[in-house]
């Protein structure tokens, strides 16, 4: 299998994997779930010393989404006024990261529509700040969309790698594994789909899910642990599956996913060196497997936009920005007669 395709089913894939530095380092760091909560530990910082912080001195890597958005629905409007203030500051940072992208790059300069998928987005002050973002910019006259993916954000990733493969390899099948390789946890899936039209993602989901959160563990596993494990859940998965199993798996991992499965830049935030030269994760991944399936990979940010592309019909380029551990984003280009 060609990994890191940058033609696919229906649209081409004209970007993906931007980065952008200045003086204080990457751009898209400063629009990331962790810049978000460390804005909202330097707004807290005085509070808490003043003791009239609204999340009862709790340490803000304690918080959830779930917290936040409790804080934002509560009714207390000093809370609210906490919670809009870093998502204030927040859209304002996404906002520069789009004008950057757009300046910078002659794909991202074609965009007007741009979904936005990621951890953050799983919540309702993530929609806010994805809806204030649309706002900053078309106040600024650049005609452009930001929208919540409409996938599960848990999911989309999973989904959209039914857009890797070629039609004609699914029909026939209805279920088909896939992996999503996070810079915090990993997940791996059980999809079921339609065996007449396998790329009708309105029509797929996901019937069985394990995540392996391996930013909880005591001490960082090797990446060797990691393929491991991560066999080992395809292995659970695939005793759920019935005979109409895809002998294919699809992975969407952080960085440069080059043909030959080899990864360069942006897989910095995964357990153990997985850009080394002599490392190809499909190939490793295959070996614990006994080799019973044909693996294709590509970047997670675009594989998760695909999920998004029954969406973006009406639209000639549009993108994805990606909101979790990194700011992951792609632009993709309709074919003519894509559908």
């Amino acid at each position: 299998m060609t990994h890191g395709r940058p033609t696919l089913p229906h649209l081409e894939i004209s970007s993906y994997s931007l980065t952008l530095k200045d003086r204080s380092g990457f751009i898209g760091d400063r629009a990331s779930s962790r810049a978000f909560f460390g804005i909202l530990d330097e707004l807290r910082e005085p509070l808490c010393e003043a003791g009239t912080d609204p999340f009862n001195n709790i340490a803000t890597e304690d918080l959830t989404l779930n917290d936040i958005d409790a804080a934002w629905d509560s009714g207390d409007v000093f809370a609210a006024g906490v919670v809009f203030s870093a998502v204030e500051e927040f859209a304002q940072r996404l906002a520069r990261v789009v004008r950057s992208y757009r300046l910078s790059d002659e794909h991202w300069a074609r965009v007007r529509r741009i979904a936005v998928g990621g951890g953050l987005r799983d919540s309702r002050i993530g929609e806010i700040a994805i809806g204030r973002t649309t706002a900053i910019l078309r106040f600024e006259g650049i005609a452009i969309d930001l929208v919540p993916i409409t996938q599960d954000p848990d999911e989309a990733a999973l989904v959209g790698g039914l857009r890797l493969v070629e039609e004609d390899q699914l029909c026939g099948f209805s279920q088909m594994l896939a992996v999503d390789i996070g810079g915090s946890s990993i997940r791996a899936g059980l999809i079921e789909f339609s065996p007449d039209t396998p790329h009708d993602i309105t029509a797929a989901s996901v019937i069985a899910l394990d995540q392996w959160k391996y930013s909880d563990e005591e001490a960082e596993p090797s990446r060797d642990d990691a393929v491991e494990r991560l066999a080992r859940m395809l292995g659970e998965l695939q005793k759920q599956a019935d005979k109409n199993l895809a002998p294919l798996i699809t992975l969407a991992c952080p960085g440069r996913v080059l043909e030959d499965g080899s990864i360069r830049e942006g897989a910095q935030n995964l357990p153990g060196d997985w850009e080394a030269c002599d490392f190809r994760l499909p190939e490793a991944l295959s070996q614990h497997l006994g080799n019973r399936f044909d693996i294709v990979m590509h970047n997670d940010a675009v594989v998760q936009g695909l999920s998004e592309a029954d969406q973006m019909h009406e639209t000639e380029v549009w993108a994805v920005i990606t909101i979790g551990t990194g700011l992951g984003n792609a632009v993709y280009l309709n074919r003519p007669g894509s559908s």
